[in-house]
Order: C-alpha cells, then structure tokens, then sequence
C-alpha cells in the first residue's frame, strides 16, 4: 500500500468523509491494515455485501457476493460477483477504515478505502441481518496496530498536458489495433494525458459530444431493452506522466438497464442489483472514442470531470465486440457540441 506522511498535529480540515471520520476515530471508527487482497478474501465470507465506486461526479452501488480477490501480474487487483466486476492497483489505497456505528450519513457495518489524498473511493457494507458478530471479527483480524494519528491527506497534483505532442505519430499508434493497457501505454509514450489527447486527435478518433446525449443514450437503451456496460472510476488522478491512467478503482454493471430518473440535477439508474447516480453538475465533458481492437473499431462514450478525470465509460454491454444495438444507440442519440 502507498504510505501518507503522518504528523502528530493537523490542524487543516480533513476532506470529505475522512473528516467525520477522523472525529470519530477511536470510538465508532477503527484503522484497518491496508492488506486488499487479505481483507477481500474474509468479505468474500459474507453471504451478501452492497458495494460502492464513487467520486463527486457518480457512484455505482451494487448488490452481491463476491469471488476471492486475484492479482495479476500487472499488479491489478480483481474482485468478481455474479453481477459486478471491481478492478484496483494494489497499491491503490493508503488508509481503510472501519464504520462500528453510523457516522454522517456512513451507514455501519462498512469498510473505507481511501487514497492518498484522503478521497474516500470505494465503500464495501456488510448489510444489516448478515451474522452478527462475523463484521466484528473481521475488524479484529485487520486492526491497524497504529490508531492514531490518522495519516496526512497528500495535496492533489495538478494536472499537466504536452505542451508538444507529435500528433501524425500519436494517430498512427492509436490506428493500430491494442488492449486498454497497451493504450496507456502509448499514451504514456506520448506523454499526454486522456483528455489531453482526445483534445489534440481528430474527429474520427474521438470527439466531444453535448452532456444532453448521454440521458438519451440511457433512456433509449432502456426502452428498446439494448445492454449496456457501464464502468465507474472513482476519479483517481492521473496525468501525462502516467499515460491518462487513473490511480482510482473501477467498479463496472453490465446489462439492461431500467429507465433512468431525475432527482433535481441528479441522474439515477436505480434496479434491484444497481444503483447509479451520476450528479451532471459535476461533469466537464463528454466524449465519443473510437478505437481499434481485435478486428474491430470499439467505441466508448467517456466522461470528464471538472478536475478532467475520467469518472464514466459506456460501452456495448456484450465483452470484448459491439453489438448493432449499441451502433444504433450512438447514432441516434450523440449530439455534436454547440
């Protein structure tokens, strides 16, 4: 696990949930060991667990029971459920905390993970009527031998865009057919972030479309009962000198989707085994990517946030191709920007 500065003294507001936390600290909160793959082998015990990718743009909540964690040799942690697929580097968090009680609006019977600028990106509960006394023991087992203090929050890097890219060269790689990782790559070659290179590329690469196309997207995808993939990140930061790779988790439902609903400015998915809310207020850009794979030309429609961190890609919901229904999606809903 990445490890924070630790100070005996902070006197700087704690960000977001981490403060309420951190108040209680001791008392209804417990430090947990940042040992991912052990601690999601013992939640895998759980008959059934509600878990949660978020960032301040969207959240995806699902319900279910989860596979033992692996990791692969790329250092990526995989944790899998008949409906839900979660994906983390395991150096991806650098505190997790434990919820004995509710603490503003943290429902008990959870467990935290934060990163190292104290952002809280995914929460794992334990739902109420599961054994009693199995939540306790899990907390017993992970106690972090250091209560307090709590380490200190790391301030967020500014982002960094090529100020030169060679962009005949960075077309061409793109044109050739790679998996996501071979993408970062290749961005990272370039030195440009995501965003950075979906700015700079032409139009049949990626383009902007208006934020008015994806509740249209959603709302026809419902009703004419087309999958969809949709994959959450939790808004890890990234930049140029990491290709564009979010340091985040991603948490992905595949699948039909019910109709979507607005709450004030809030968009929401709300099932049985899902629940999106996507806040639009917080979203930057939207963008239309095409990319080869395999024999095909993928596209994904992705979502920015104002710190342009990438917070939402659709796909078609059916692996590794596209379905017709997704191409009919994307032509009758895409929207060119004013």
């Amino acid at each position: 696990m990445t490890a924070l500065t630790s100070l005996k003294r902070f006197h700087a507001p704690w960000p977001g949930p981490l403060g309420a936390c951190a108040a209680m600290l001791g008392d209804r909160v417990l430090r947990l060991r940042e040992a991912p793959e052990a601690l999601f082998r013992a939640l895998a015990r759980f008959p059934a667990l509600e878990v949660t990718t978020r960032s301040d743009a969207v959240s995806l909540r699902q319900r279910g029971r989860l596979v033992p964690a692996e990791s692969s040799h790329e250092g990526l942690l995989t944790v899998q459920g008949p409906h839900l697929h979660l994906q983390a580097r395991n150096d991806q968090w650098a505190l997790v905390l434990a919820i004995l009680a509710p603490v503003a609006g943290l429902a008990s019977r959870s467990v935290l993970f934060f990163d190292r600028h104290g952002q809280l990106q995914l929460k794992v509960q334990v739902p109420e009527g599961t054994p009693g006394m199995d939540f306790e023991e899990l907390v017993c087992a992970f106690l972090h031998p250091d209560q307090h203090p709590l380490p200190v929050p790391q301030p967020l890097p500014l982002h960094s865009y090529a100020a030169c890219v060679d962009l005949a060269a960075l077309e061409q790689a793109w044109s050739v057919p790679a998996t996501p990782v071979d993408f970062e790559a290749l961005l990272a070659a370039h030195g440009i972030s995501r965003l950075g290179a979906y700015c700079r590329v032409r139009d049949k690469f990626a383009r902007a479309v208006k934020l008015d196309s994806l509740p249209a997207l959603l709302s026809l995808a419902a009703a004419r009962r087309a999958p969809v993939s949709l994959r959450v990140f939790s808004g890890g930061c990234s930049s140029a000198c990491n290709g564009g790779r979010s340091s985040g988790c991603s948490q992905r439902h595949q699948g039909l989707l019910p109709l979507p609903a607005w709450q004030g400015s809030t968009l929401r998915l709300c099932q049985d085994d899902l629940d999106l809310r996507l806040e639009t207020a917080q979203i930057a850009s939207v963008w239309r990517v095409r990319r080869p794979q395999g024999r095909q030309i993928v596209t994904t429609v992705e979502l920015f946030d104002h710190r342009d961190e990438r917070v939402l890609v659709l796909r078609s919901g059916c692996g590794q191709g596209e379905l017709p229904s997704w191409r009919a999606l994307l032509a009758d809903c895409l929207l060119p920007p004013d």
